[in-house]
């Protein structure tokens, strides 16, 4: 039974799906430009079309007291006329008068009336084309949202299975090395790796502890033995660096996008006068794609040393 296994095919893998996640995390921030251009053109609205609504809604309050009023002046004129029965030459005056006045009073409201409507219409003219625009401009954001919210369900899901791969291909790369180095079982277990990647906190840290721990052993390994020889005092180790620079510029490109879902999803407004989403969306991508390429880098020099191991075998 070999001790040592060939995991370069899986390493491989992990890279290609790292160029599929970046390719949907690019499609994706396409996407939310799309979402935002539409989105702050509704906020940049917003003020004028309450506005015009509120000026709508007060230039509708008075009518329902107008057509009260109106219909009770002139129900009352008309008992007055009809049904109102005078005596005496008093009463006669009496009645003619309230029904001048009640036919002024009528006159009156009837102008009231009529002027709150022509305001009510013009308030309409206003308002109409204002509303039919904001609710055209809501409905594409909703659409461009919507759209939005799919790519990158799928870019979470892509993100996600491209981790298990590389949690197996590190699980992978520590077996070999608990079957070749006795010191390792004081190490990182061969099961970290998932809980490492997959536990919310632990996950922050764990996965490039493990990283390094991985590449520092084997190294240790290779020079132990002698099958790689290492000038210490010319030569510079920078991987720790690297590693250091991938992992950072991974987990800004992640607390980026975090910001971004929530900004999109439960926030409005502010976000958008002072930074929008097109900018944080460009400064996202830039960030994913040198993560991705330290990423690239630090998993084909890996796997070349993981060959090495493959090759020297039974000096281990």
């Amino acid at each position: 039974m070999k001790k040592i296994t060939d995991n370069t095919s899986l390493g491989k893998l992990t890279l290609l799906l790292n160029g599929i996640v970046l390719v949907l995390f690019i499609v994706s921030m396409i996407f939310l430009m799309k979402f935002d251009k539409i989105n702050v053109a509704v906020v940049n609205d917003r003020n004028t079309y309450e506005k015009a609504y509120e000026e709508y809604v007060m230039a509708q309050h008075p009518m329902k007291q107008d057509s009260a009023e109106v219909a009770y002046y002139s129900h009352k004129l008309d008992s007055l006329r009809t049904k109102a029965v005078a005596k005496t030459r008093d009463e006669k005056e009496s009645l003619s008068e309230m029904i001048k006045v009640t036919t002024e009073t009528l006159k009156e409201k009837t102008k009231i009336q009529a002027d709150n409507l022509a305001k009510l219409a013009e308030c309409e003219k206003t308002y109409g084309p204002l509303k039919e625009a904001w609710d055209a401009k809501n409905a594409e954001r909703d659409a461009a949202k919507k759209g939005f919210w799919v790519i990158a369900c799928i870019t979470i899901v892509a993100f996600l299975i491209k981790t298990l791969f590389f949690a197996r291909w590190d699980s992978k790369n520590l077996q070999n090395l608990h079957n070749v180095c006795p010191w390792m079982k004081d190490g990182n277990s061969v099961k970290s790796p998932f809980y490492g990647w997959f536990v919310p906190i632990i996950n922050l840290i764990k996965p490039l502890s493990i990283f390094k721990e991985i590449w520092d052993e084997t190294d240790y390994a290779l020079e132990n033995k002698g099958i790689v020889k290492v000038d210490k005092d010319n030569n510079v180790d920078n991987s720790g660096l690297y590693m250091g620079i991938w992992w950072a510029l991974l987990l800004i490109s992640c607390w980026i996008m975090n910001i971004i879902l929530i900004f999109t999803f439960f926030r409005e407004g502010a976000f958008f006068y002072k930074t929008n989403h097109s900018t944080i969306a460009i400064i996202a991508i830039v960030i994913m794609i040198l993560a991705m390429l330290f990423e690239t880098m630090l998993i084909l020099n890996y796997n070349k040393k993981n060959k090495t191991l493959v090759e020297n075998e039974d000096k281990l």
